[in-house]
């Protein structure tokens, strides 16, 4: 994150009526403890000490010690079931990218069986073997299948053809061209907006370049160039279609969602960036057109275009008493938000003193106000990345992580600010914590695994340009793209430390904002309340413009949906001339929308669900459950 403007802090004019009263009560509620912070009890400190750090009396803990379980690589076997109306993705190499494509089309909602199995693969209609098709990699026979299975009005996807005398099905010459100095990749004749008709996958110049390669035509058809001309993308049509895709999307996918390709990205934040989303979304629209009856399952709730998560980091000594009127606003509105606490109690480089006492439960007030309070860590340290992680018995008040400046902090680990911030938080704001953010956006590799460790569900600790996506995704141990996490990432989307002013550049957000409404998206805005002012009139309009378009849950209620939607399967079941939807739900879903776009105008209804237009929309869905899909369905 960009770091923090010499502004900030400064007493800008609060036009915002009705919340000035209460910001000079908390001003004069913070000047006060300014002279409690001096006065405090600071028994086995040492000399000189106290002024420097608050001391909760009988305030120890937490208890124990965190552990890191060992992580457990994903195996394909875990991956290998499902019905036939699935995507299937049949890998030649287990050493590959493969899981990146799992986190990819799971967060973008399209169904997938894995498998190294060819003739299972190619029971489905739609078929991507990754990473590559050879005489290496596949048996004579898999090969003539594959060909057959295009003839006989199939779909196949690859990425990198070697040989194997399947160049004609392909409508290719058989040397394809590789390179790793191509970083663009542009949609000929598009509609879409700019961002969507060139995306960047690599950057040549830096540690982030990513190979590729391009194909001489035979008779197939370019659906996408390089930026040096050669043509990335092909399909030819022979009974059915066989394409290939040049870029290999699973290493795209793991090294974008892990937070590793972020020399990709054209910009760090507040701008659109969907390059892996097209990419993704190009090859559901390849399932959805092979396959009879494809499904998709919904990124946002139903009814609505957009998912905004509002979100304020209290990371300076004015944002907590400010935090209150950003809450009240919320609230009037019937919208939540998530205020990320820092559990400051150390005086440093960085700030003052603001977690005390007294200040604790102006936090529970949130709360009360019906909004999310997660975790900001302890020191908001600029190098957080670079901490230890410590041996996970770190305790209040013996952890003292001390911030000298903007390059060095002494004292502190990965354990001590997930641990001790949530004990505090929890302690003595009687919050629930399941959320995190770190200062400046600094993510350690070892941050995933660390919050499990420690009891967190939701991290928002990057940002979505980093991850060429605006939607959630799995996170994997120490960011390495093999063991899948139960903890769930949700990058930030805007911020207000970029010039201009935040409230001078609404109309630039929300043309953004239409962007990813156009897909059902996500967008988490961050907002520093240390002043109203500007900051405030940006919410302000926000929330007049999106409201009634947009679903504004916290973090944790989105995380909780998301995290159902992520670990349910469904399966479309043809029984006949009818269909059922099979849903296995370990969580409640709630208000989720399942995609039937060739469910032409069926309509049904049940207890728990009802179809129309396309839509199966299911409501309290729990377990096993079998879903008619036929007019007059009951479920």
């Amino acid at each position: 994150m960009a770091e923090r403007r010499a502004e900030l802090g400064r007493d800008d004019p609060q036009r915002i009526q009705g919340g000035v009263t209460r910001v000079r009560q908390g001003l004069l509620a913070v000047a006060l403890l300014a002279l409690a912070f001096v006065l405090a009890p600071a028994f086995g400190l040492r000399a000189g000490e106290a002024a420097s750090f608050y001391l909760f009396r009988d305030v120890v803990g937490p208890p124990g010690q965190s552990l890191i379980a060992p992580a457990v690589p994903a195996r394909i076997a875990d991956f290998d079931h499902g019905g036939p109306h699935r995507l299937a993705i049949l890998v030649t190499d287990p050493q590959s990218a493969w899981l990146g494509l799992v986190r990819a089309f799971k967060a973008q909602g399209v169904p997938f069986t894995v498998t190294q199995d060819w003739q299972s693969a190619l029971t489905h209609k739609v078929v991507l073997v990754y990473p590559i098709i050879s005489g290496r990699t596949l048996a004579p026979e898999a090969l003539r299948g594959l060909a057959a299975h295009v003839r006989d009005g199939g779909t196949v996807l690859g990425f990198d053809l070697e040989g194997g005398g399947l160049s004609p099905v392909f409508g290719v010459k058989d040397v394809a061209k590789p390179s790793r100095t191509r970083e663009t990749l542009s949609w000929p004749a598009s509609s879409a907006p700019p961002e969507e008709q060139v995306i960047r996958f690599s950057h040549a110049g830096g540690g982030g370049a990513m190979g590729s390669f391009a194909y001489d035509l035979a008779g197939a058809k370019v659906i996408a160039s390089y930026d040096d001309g050669a043509a990335a993308v092909v399909c030819h049509d022979e009974g059915g279609k066989a394409c290939l895709m040049g870029v290999d999307l699973g290493a795209l996918a793991t090294r974008a969602i892990d937070a590793r390709a972020e020399e990709a990205g054209r910009s760090y934040v507040n701008r659109y960036e969907p390059s892996l989303d097209v990419l993704v979304r190009w090859v559901s629209d390849l399932y959805v057109a092979g396959e009879p009856m494809p499904w998709l399952i919904d990124t946002t709730a139903p009814g609505r275009e957009v998912t905004i998560v509002l979100s304020h980091d209290l990371d300076y000594t004015r944002s907590v008493v400010n935090a209150r009127v950003y809450a009240d606003l919320e609230r009037a509105n019937g919208i939540k938000a998530t205020y990320f606490m820092q559990t400051k109690y150390i005086r440093d480089y960085n700030d003052d003193i603001f977690m005390t006492r007294e200040t604790a439960p102006m936090v529970r007030a949130l709360q009360d106000e019906g909004m999310e309070v997660a975790s900001h860590t302890v020191s908001h340290s600029r190098v957080f990345k670079a901490f230890p992680l410590g041996d996970g018995r770190e305790q209040y008040p013996d952890y003292r992580p001390f911030v000298q400046d903007q390059t060095l902090t002494r004292g502190g680990s990965i354990f001590g600010e997930t641990r001790v911030s949530k004990f505090l938080l929890e302690k003595l704001a009687g919050a629930r914590i399941t959320s995190f953010r770190p200062g400046y956006l600094s993510y350690p590799f070892q941050l995933p695994e660390a919050l499990v460790a420690t009891g967190y569900a939701y991290s928002s600790s990057v940002t979505a340009n980093a991850c060429l996506t605006h939607l959630p995704h799995q996170t994997t141990f120490s960011r390495e793209g093999e063991s899948l996490l139960p903890l769930y990432e949700f990058p930030v989307t805007i911020e207000d430390e970029e010039k201009p002013r935040l409230g001078d550049r609404f109309e630039a957000e929300s043309a953004v904002i239409d962007k990813i409404a156009a897909h059902h998206g996500l967008v988490v805005i961050l907002i520093h309340p240390d002043v109203l002012d500007h900051k405030l009139a940006f919410e302000q309009q926000l929330i007049a413009r999106w409201k009634d378009r947009a679903w504004m849950p916290d973090l944790a209620e989105f995380g909780a949906w998301w995290r159902a939607r992520d670990r349910a399967e469904f399966d479309v079941v043809q029984h006949g001339q009818t269909w059922s939807l099979s849903v296995d739900a370990p969580d409640e879903l709630r208000n989720l929308v399942v995609l039937l776009p060739k469910a032409g105008d069926a309509s049904a209804s049940g207890r728990n669900y009802r179809l129309a237009h396309g839509q199966l929309v299911l409501d309290r869905v729990q377990g096993h459950v079998s879903l008619s899909l036929s007019s007059g369905g009951t479920g």
